[in-house]
């Protein structure tokens, strides 16, 4: 896997909220949803009144829910049970079932497609809309795109309902809920707010009947209603990304025996992709961030080294916010923790000069040219895989 790969692979772990809890908060916002019981046992069905048919839906971070028979439409108390202990058991997009929502099946007229997402372009929140919902909205001719303005009016959302071809209640209803889901993006720093399908039933009511709803990183700790929400989120990570997450690190686990560990993820990606270029092979990638202090610098040194597959530590620091300092007080500490441990590092920067002082006192060789710290790594981890070998 090369730094590119890794890139991408990061993209996936911001906080992806499971169903159930887009439609809690929709609900908070005034956002209609239908009656709903989340279970996570078949036998929790027979409390469930609600009447038949029902709607059973996975509840999983991944998408293609449907096309992978996540959703089913049972007709009575025992197709229910059945269902429900087959959909539990289900795996979708490499995500694990977590739970079911159980809802009664709606009448529906029809359907539409509403989201407000960062356009990053433009540099503002941006309306999503089709008259048209359901799976592969993307590929629909019917797409509505609308930047929001700032400061924000609630003709807003009656100007997007018009031009979804909408009139009469339908409109006044539809802006509404555009209006709600635009306040419910703004005041929870979210990424996106999606619904899809927005359904209109057969007797014009309309209802979020499924929702989407990504949480902007890098605003969890301002959204106290959030706090504590992510460890259940990050089931499908292996326990030290977990780890590495929850202590506000970007870790991913690889195959090689070389632990790379940089402040900032083009410096990681770049070392990572040199590590590969001189032959050897990454254990991981980890970036501890542009501020990384002593503490933070040590939980990141102490979960690479739990990494039972790293046998050498390649440390890449360029000290900008992050004093070198302050990065060599954690590996001082950290090798006195652990003596045996192989480390290699290069540190250049922000009070270089007190990390070399520190780094001399403690006897840790300090590097200046990374070329020639990978290939220190690399050949230290040639050793080790050598010795190994002959154990």
């Amino acid at each position: 896997m090369d730094g590119r790969a890794v890139a991408e692979r990061r993209e996936d772990w911001t906080l992806n909220l499971y169903e159930y809890e887009a439609k809690r908060i929709f609900q908070d916002h005034g956002i209609p949803v239908p009656p709903s019981v989340r279970i996570t046992k078949p036998e929790e069905i027979r409390k469930v009144h609600l009447g038949f048919p029902l709607t059973l839906k996975c509840q999983v971070l991944a998408g293609g829910r449907g096309k992978a028979g996540g959703i089913k439409f049972p007709k009575d108390l025992k197709e229910a049970e059945a269902v429900a202990k087959d959909l539990l058991q289900l795996t979708i997009g490499g995500s694990k079932t977590e739970s079911l929502l159980v809802e009664p099946r709606m009448s529906i007229a029809r359907e539409l497609y509403l989201a407000v997402t960062l356009d990053r372009a433009a540099g503002c929140p941006m309306f999503i809309a089709s008259a048209e919902g359901g799976i592969e909205i993307e590929s629909s001719h019917n797409v509505v795109t609308m930047p929001i303005p700032y400061p924000f009016h609630p003709f807003v959302g009656r100007e997007l309902a018009k031009k979804l071809g909408l009139s009469g209640s339908l409109l006044t209803k539809v802006a509404d809920i555009a209006n709600r889901l635009y306040q419910l993006f703004e005041s929870k720093d979210l990424d996106l707010a999606e619904i899809n399908p927005l359904v209109i039933t057969e007797g014009e009511d309309v209802v979020a009947l499924d929702g989407k709803v990504i949480v902007n990183d890098d605003s969890i700790n301002r959204q106290k209603y959030f706090q504590g929400w992510q460890e259940k989120h990050l089931s499908d990570l292996s326990h030290l990304e977990q780890r590495a997450k929850l202590a506000d690190l970007n870790l991913v686990e690889l195959d090689g025996n070389i632990g790379i560990l940089c402040n900032g993820a083009g410096l990681t990606m770049a070392t990572m992709d040199m590590v590969k270029a001189f032959g050897g092979e990454p254990g991981n990638f980890l970036d501890v961030g542009g501020g990384g202090d002593q503490k933070k610098t040590l939980t990141a040194l102490e979960i690479v080294n739990d990494n039972p597959k790293v046998q050498v530590i390649l440390l890449n620091i360029l000290g900008g916010i992050t004093a070198c300092d302050e990065v060599a007080g954690a590996l001082v500490e950290f090798m006195t923790k652990n003596p045996e441990r192989t480390m290699v590092v290069r540190l250049r920067g922000n009070n270089q000069d007190k990390a070399e002082q520190m780094l001399a006192k403690s006897g840790i060789k300090l590097f200046q040219d990374l070329e020639e710290a990978v290939k220190e790594a690399i050949a230290k981890s040639k050793v080790k895989q050598a010795v190994g070998a002959k154990a």
